[in-house]
């Protein structure tokens, strides 16, 4: 067993050739080189994501002084079936070229996974720059984030909305804002939120970067705010070389007068506004209120999902109103509690999993990352069958237990 050694500042796990660290302040610039170089980002953009890196959440690999690979993890809560569940966020994965193909980050990241099981957090989920390493570490597709467009010309004519369009207070508004948002998104699966105190004044309703033009509004009715919008102006091809569209990172309203309201505002922007482009479900709900068949995908990018707790994570989400049992045994390299056999029992849509009775290890196991894409609904259950993944006799419960919409976010991280 490799020595353990820990100290306040950082946790190393000492081998033969390299270190794991948590970094702290002083590697802060070493890790936004080694991420220009990786994610070919410009200095610009990067002088000043420097200032708020959270190398506290980050585990790097040291090979002698010299970070050659490193990743981190947020926080969130993430939505199924009308439950949230905890879920860790992996981010920032980079190695050093010269170091690639030796499971250097990989090792950073199974360190923030044990991290995030020991504490309680039963999912998580990344976005992949590439799929083979973390579908070796269990993780699998599971959703997307969807990108939208519609010509503001396109957008509903006629009298401003029904609800007060307004600038958003910060001191006034987060509250509701994030109540909207909850009402919202609490019905889908995929949805995340966070506490982590950065993540809705910064990330979500400021300004990323210095020179960005950003704006957010709100949609105030009787009850409160039901809709809101946070954007930024990108550039937009035409005739002028500064017409723009809106990029929002949120567009979201809880009623069709915040929908109205909302939409009526941003299509004031047009003459040098020339698109709204907005985040949301694959098929999203702003198509029913567009005359024709405008509203249309223009960008989309899958996310994965890795169970880190199954019995939490199976126990924990919602499910429709159904009752039956089945037995599942799951493979999972990482993780051996994982691995069942577990007796699952569902009763008018309330799971229970207990290790399974004798015989239970005659039960085909199922891979962790096959039954994390079932559980966000990604993968039909025949679908699976179809693949080879699953017994066709496992389908029918399967299919009862994770049928359901597709999984989306409107946040990376």
């Amino acid at each position: 067993m490799p020595e353990v050694r820990r100290d306040p500042v950082r946790l190393r796990v000492r081998s033969m050739t390299s270190e794991l660290v948590t970094p702290s302040d002083e590697h802060r610039e070493e890790i936004v080189g080694l991420m220009r170089v990786a994610f070919n980002l410009g200095s610009g953009a990067m002088a000043e994501r420097a200032a708020w890196l959270p190398v506290e959440k980050m585990r790097c690999v040291l090979e002698g002084d010299r970070i050659v690979a490193a990743a981190a993890a947020r926080d969130f809560r993430q939505w199924f079936g009308g439950r949230e569940l905890g879920m860790s966020g992996i981010w920032g994965v980079v190695t050093a070229p010269e170091h690639r193909g030796g499971g250097l980050a990989t090792r950073a990241v199974t360190e923030l996974l044990e991290a995030a099981r020991a504490k309680g957090q039963q999912l998580s989920v990344l976005y992949p720059a590439t799929q083979r390493p973390y579908r070796g570490m269990g993780y699998e597709l599971a959703g997307t984030m969807t990108r939208h467009a519609v010509a503001l010309d396109d957008l509903p004519r006629g009298p401003a909305g029904p609800l007060t369009v307004e600038e958003y207070d910060p001191a006034r508004d987060l509250d509701g804002i994030r109540a909207c948002y909850r009402a919202s998104v609490s019905g889908h699966q995929g949805p995340i939120d966070s506490d982590d105190p950065d993540w809705w004044p910064q990330k979500i309703l400021g300004r990323w970067f210095s020179d960005d033009v950003q704006r957010a509004v709100v949609a105030r009715g009787a009850s409160g705010i039901e809709g809101y919008a946070s954007f930024t102006f990108g550039s937009d091809q035409g005739p002028l070389d500064f017409e723009y569209s809106i990029n929002c990172r949120h567009l979201v309203a809880t009623s069709v007068e915040g929908w109205a309201s909302l939409l009526t505002y941003l299509r004031g922007f047009r003459g040098l506004g020339r698109t709204l482009k907005f985040t949301g479900p694959p098929a999203h709900p702003v198509a029913l209120l567009v005359e024709e068949q405008r509203v249309r995908p223009v960008w989309s990018f899958q996310w994965m999902l890795r169970l880190i707790d199954v019995v939490g994570a199976l126990e924990g989400r919602g499910y429709p109103p159904v009752s039956g049992e089945m037995v599942l045994a799951v493979e999972d390299a990482l993780f051996p509690e994982n691995r069942g056999p577990w007796r699952v029992v569902a009763e008018g849509g309330v799971v229970s999993v207990s290790p399974a009775g004798a015989g239970a290890d005659r039960v085909r196991p199922i891979s962790i990352g096959t039954l994390s894409c079932l559980y966000s609904g990604f993968l039909s259950a025949y679908d699976a069958v179809g693949l080879g993944l699953v017994d066709e006799a496992e389908a029918p419960g399967l299919a009862r237990l994770f049928g359901g919409p597709a999984a989306w976010m409107h946040d990376f991280f």
